[in-house]
């Protein structure tokens, strides 16, 4: 795992293993959702979207 100065890791998309190395860098506290396209080839990761985790969005509607 590789670990940012900022604390950020590197998080490898699913279809990653054994080819060139894709991914996405993201706080720990952060989930990522990966979003997928089925092709003539296998399921294939088309994007993602980085969500927040569940204990910083309860911090956030406190707040408010």
């Amino acid at each position: 795992m590789f670990t940012r100065e900022n604390g950020q890791i590197w998080v490898k998309s699913p279809e990653a293993d054994g080819t060139t190395a894709k991914g996405v860098w993201v706080y720990p506290s952060e989930d990522i959702e990966w979003h997928y396209a089925c092709t003539p080839l296998g399921m294939l990761v088309t994007g993602y979207t980085i969500k927040p985790s569940r204990i910083d969005s309860q911090a956030l509607n406190e707040a408010q």
